[in-house]
This record gives C-alpha cells, sequence and structure tokens, in this order.
C-alpha cells in the first residue's frame, strides 16, 4: 500500500523469495602428534579431543568425518583408533539448507620413546659372576615397560634379561676375559613395534683373579762339590685359584682357568728383580682340572767365596687373568758348599690323604728305603731311592707300584736345628706297576720325584717324610703322599728311621759327636768322616770301656774293649753309612750317632 501527499492510496501485491547461500562455520582439530598406546600399535582417541567444530545461522544439519583405522564414518571420533604414521581426518558440516563445508585435522601417531638406564655392577674379577641390571622406562608416562628384551655386552661376551612389571632387567654372566683390556658394559632395548629402542654405555673394569700361590721348589741346594760355587736351583710353585680353597677370605664359587696366569719369581733381596721372566702357567697338576698348575724355572746361582747364601725369594702373579704379590707367600732359598751331606732312611707311612693319577688307597702302606750321598771325592751325588705304594684299583684288585730313581739330581741338607735335620732332594724316576712281579708294567720315565724329610733324632718314631712324583714333561701330579690341596706335607713314620746328616749348618754349627755325664767326657773325631773314627772316654774310672757299632739296620757291625783315657781308632772297613755307637763302662752308658761317606 501507497499513500501520495493528497492522500491517495494504491494498493499492490509482489512475491518475494529469500535464499540461504552461506556456507556454515568448520573448524578441525590443529594438526598434532600422538603417541601409540601402552604396548599397542594404535592409538585410541578419547571423547572429543579430535571432533571438529560447526555453526551455522539456520542451523547444522550434521556433521560427520571420515578417518581412523579401519575407516569409518560418524559424528564424534570417541574410541577410534589410529594407526602408526599419519592419519588424516576429513570433516564435512552440512546446515538445514544444504550448504557444505569441510576441514581437516592430521594426526601422526609415533611409537612411544623410551629412556633405558643401567645400574648394576662396574666392575669384577676374571672367572667371576657379575651382576648386570637396567631399568627401561616409557618417556611418555614414566612408567616402567614390562616384558621386554634387553641385551647386556661386555666385550666378546653378552646375554639377555626380561623387565618385569617395574621395567627393571636382571641377570648375571661369568666374566671370561682379559683384564689387561678396556671394556664398556651396553645395556640395549631394540625397537619394537610399540616402543622406540634406547641403549645406555658405561665403562667397565674386569680385574684380576685372586690366586693361592705355595712354593714347592728346593729351599737347600748344595754346590756340585767343595770347590763349586755354583748351583742350579729348582724354583717351583704351585698357582691355584682361589675357588679351591672355601677357607680362603678370597673364596667365590665361580672356576677360573689358572693356564691364564702368568708367574715370575723374584729376587726380594734386590728389590723385587725378576728372576724367571714370565711365565705362563701351563702345566697342570690334574689334566682334568684346570684350577691348580705349577710352573718350574732353574736358576743358576752363584754364591762366590762364601761357603752359603740365602736368598728371598718372592712369587709374584701379574700381567694376566689373575693377581698375587705377597711377602707372605716368600721363601727362603740356601745355597751352600757340601760338606760331608748324606741322608738315609728306611720305613713305611700309611697315607690317608694320598692324591694324583696314582693315588694310594688310604690306610694302605706306602715303603720306601733310600741312601744319597757325596762320592768320596765330594764331586757327584750318588745313591737310590725306592718307593713301594698300593691302590684298590676298578678291577677290585690292589695294585702295588714301584717309584725307583735313576738319577739323583740335587741334594740339600739343613742340620741347624739339633732337635730337627731337614733336607730334601729331587731325582728322575721311572714309574712301574709290580702287581705281577713276573710282568711289570712301565708308566713311564723322565718323572721326577722330590722327597722332603725331617730327621728328629732316635729311635725315629718322630721323623717324618713327603713324596711327590709328578711328570716331568706335563706337570702331572702322579703321587703324592699327603695332598693339601696345593702341595706335599710330610707324614710322620708309621715305621723306620730316617737319618740326616751334614758337616755345613745354617747356624755355622759343625756337628761333633760329644758328650759328658758326671765328670765323664766322651767323643769321637772327625764326624762326618770319610776313612775313620776316633774314640776317647776320659774318666777316672779303671774299667774296661766297651764299644757296639750298629749299622742303620740295628745290626752289630764292630765291637770292641778298649782302655778309658786312651785314643781308639776304628772304622776303616766299614761302608758309608749312619752308625749309632754304644759305649758301656761301669754303669756309665751313652749313645753316639757317627757318619761315614
Amino acid at each position: 500500500m501507497v499513500t501520495d501527499v493528497n492522500g491517495n492510496v494504491e494498493t499492490g501485491t509482489t512475491t518475494v523469495t529469500v535464499k540461504d547461500e552461506v556456507k556454515p562455520e568448520i573448524t578441525c582439530a590443529s594438526n598434532d602428534l600422538r603417541y601409540v598406546d601402552p604396548y599397542q600399535t594404535y592409538y585410541t582417541i578419547d571423547g572429543n579431543e579430535l571432533d571438529a567444530t560447526a555453526s551455522d545461522a539456520c542451523g547444522i544439519a550434521s556433521l560427520t568425518y571420515v578417518g581412523g583405522s579401519p575407516s569409518t564414518n560418524g559424528s564424534t571420533m570417541d574410541g577410534v583408533q589410529l594407526n602408526l604414521g599419519q592419519n588424516t581426518m576429513n570433516w564435512t558440516a552440512i546446515d538445514v539448507n544444504g550448504n557444505a563445508s569441510d576441514c581437516t585435522t592430521v594426526v601422526e601417531v609415533l611409537k612411544r620413546p623410551t629412556t633405558l638406564t643401567y645400574s648394576g655392577d662396574l666392575d669384577e674379577q676374571y672367572s667371576d659372576s657379575v651382576d648386570l641390571s637396567a631399568s627401561l622406562i616409557d618417556n611418555v608416562s614414566g612408567d616402567g615397560v614390562q616384558g621386554k628384551t634387553i641385551s647386556f655386552t661386555i666385550g666378546s661376551q653378552s646375554t639377555t634379561a626380561i623387565t618385569d612389571v617395574n621395567g627393571l632387567a636382571s641377570t648375571s654372566l661369568i666374566l671370561t676375559q682379559d683384564p689387561a683390556n678396556s671394556y664398556t658394559v651396553i645395556s640395549e632395548f631394540t625397537e619394537d613395534a610399540s616402543y622406540l629402542g634406547s641403549s645406555d654405555e658405561d665403562t667397565f673394569d674386569i680385574v684380576q683373579e685372586d690366586a693361592i700361590v705355595d712354593y714347592t721348589g728346593q729351599t737347600l741346594q748344595a754346590t756340585p762339590n767343595s770347590n763349586s760355587s755354583e748351583a742350579l736351583v729348582v724354583l717351583s710353585a704351585n698357582i691355584q685359584d682361589i675357588t679351591v680353597n672355601t677357607a680362603n677370605a678370597q673364596y667365590d664359587p665361580y672356576d677360573g682357568d689358572i693356564r691364564n696366569a702368568k708367574v715370575m719369581f723374584v729376587d726380594r733381596d734386590n728389590g723385587s728383580a725378576p728372576i724367571s721372566g714370565w711365565m705362563l702357567v701351563t702345566d697342570l697338576i690334574d689334566p682334568s682340572d684346570a684350577r691348580t698348575g705349577s710352573v718350574s724355572f732353574e736358576w743358576l746361582v752363584d754364591i762366590g767365596q762364601q761357603t752359603s747364601q740365602s736368598f728371598t725369594i718372592g712369587i709374584v702373579v701379574d700381567t694376566g687373568y689373575y693377581l698375587k704379590n705377597s711377602t707372605n707367600d716368600d721363601t727362603v732359598v740356601t745355597v751352600y758348599v757340601p760338606a760331608g751331606d748324606f741322608i738315609t732312611g728306611g720305613g713305611y707311612i700309611i697315607p690317608t690323604a694320598s692324591a694324583g693319577t696314582y693315588a694310594s688307597t688310604a690306610g694302605l702302606k706306602t715303603n720306601f728305603g733310600f741312601n744319597v750321598k757325596y762320592n768320596k771325592k765330594g764331586n757327584k751325588l750318588k745313591g737310590h731311592m725306592n718307593v713301594i705304594f698300593r691302590r684298590l684299583e676298578s678291577d677290585g684288585i690292589v695294585h702295588v707300584y714301584q717309584i725307583k730313581s735313576n738319577a739323583v739330581q740335587s741334594l740339600g741338607v739343613d742340620v741347624s736345628d739339633e732337635d730337627a735335620q731337614f733336607a730334601t732332594f729331587i731325582t728322575k724316576s721311572n714309574l712301574k706297576d709290580i702287581t705281577d712281579p713276573l710282568l711289570p708294567v712301565s708308566l713311564g720315565g723322565n718323572l721326577i720325584l722330590k722327597v722332603d724329610m725331617t730327621d728328629r733324632g732316635e729311635p725315629g718314631s718322630e721323623d717324618s717324610i713327603a713324596f711327590n712324583l709328578t711328570d716331568g714333561g706335563s706337570g702331572e701330579l702322579l703321587y703324592s703322599s699327603h695332598w693339601t690341596g696345593i702341595n706335599t706335607n710330610e707324614m710322620q713314620l708309621s715305621g723306620g728311621n730316617l737319618v740326616v746328616h751334614s758337616g755345613f749348618s745354617l747356624n755355622g754349627r759343625y756337628v761333633k759327636a760329644e758328650t759328658t755325664f758326671e765328670g765323664v767326657e766322651l767323643k769321637s773325631w772327625p764326624n762326618p768322616s770319610k776313612e775313620y773314627f776316633n774314640l776317647k772316654l776320659k774318666t777316672q774310672k779303671t774299667d774296661k770301656v766297651q764299644v757296639e757299632v750298629f749299622d742303620i739296620n740295628s745290626r752289630l757291625v764292630h765291637k770292641a774293649t778298649i782302655v778309658p783315657n786312651e785314643d781308639y781308632r776304628f772304622g776303616e772297613k766299614l761302608p758309608g753309612g749312619v752308625y749309632l755307637v754304644n759305649i758301656s763302662q761301669a754303669g756309665f752308658v751313652k749313645t753316639l750317632r757317627l757318619v761315614k761317606y
């Protein structure tokens, strides 16, 4: 309707059409990163965190997406799983008039990063068990990751362990590598379907294993004759892995191989100067047991114009897989010019702790007899050693074995203690099974028999002896009369007698057969003697003096009646040996021990 200025009115009709051509407004979530769910290969959308939003003046008819795994259509992405990698979600908003708008959100799904931290040992001895441990942490949640394989590598050795509920993996490894090298311990988690890999690397030190050492060589060695100043001394020692001795303070239960040890003999009196140089322990006492071995070195010693000289010998184990250098293991070796050295004896022992390839059965006798001395010129050792021992074999028969010397190599005698005279000698020997005396079986030559003995006087019941037989080539222990686990100790005789004699004494004493009894003086000289003995009994009594001479086997070899206070000479026809001389006069009875060589 229209009205003009004059009041005229006109009315008309028309049709108006209104159109909605404005697209709705749509907003997608920003492109983002997400990590897969723990222990999974996808990420699960929670709620509306990645939903788009839309608005329109006329109203929104629908808001939908296409995306996810598998591709899904819907109005919300709550619970949708997104795969590893890039996930594109296309959203569409349609208003009530059919106008549509689109937007896109790209979400990259990644594996979960981890941190692996080593927490185990950083050093351990060779042959021992090292404790290895590491924690695997989920960097997203801060929680430990369970059920994952962690590898541990030290040098050429490696092992694995599985993480527990807290992400901790623990295991152990016996170290077999050379302590001289440098090492790192590498712990590593390898990337899998859910987690990125991680590793840790730390400096690791393999230290030398403790060794046990025991000197088994010569402690006394005479020069070849009274005119010589040089002597060849056999220095030897048994070297043992700490696992053998459970009572040792450094004991551990993990066996090593003692053949990896390097040993040197040193002169402690000269600033631990090397004597032998480094030696590998190539000889095992028992070929089936790599824990105990031996080393030997022939040391040429010159004592110049001295009649004797003592040396403090140390045993150093180092520059190899083992370590030991203690003055507690030192020994004193004495080289001297011989003066009437002589040993003889016979009897038996009953071993209860024999050892070696042919160890005797406990309770069975070991018989022996020997005689060793210098020849009349004093320039060569001569004599013999015969040892018989018994062993119950698997065939149910007690086999009889014989050790016989064939070349006496050395003799050392110490008579500085008048109550206990010590001797040691070494001889090459043969070993035979003589169970059938008509058909003896040779078990080897080039064997080394070392005999230690202590003479504690008459009648011999307190004397002791030790036999140690080894293979001269391999060092294998064939027979020990009493094995302690690392060496052969002396056993007290069950029967018999030992005689040890020398004109040399570490105390500078010269043994003289002499005694005084209630105003009676008895002496005999020279002692020892190469030819004869002089005997005199000084007394106020006029009774005749009875003299009886017995050999080592208690046989009467000479008898005489002599005049008191006069010299009596005898013994020219007696062979070399040890003799007991009984002298008696009117109630006075005394026994002297004389040696002829």
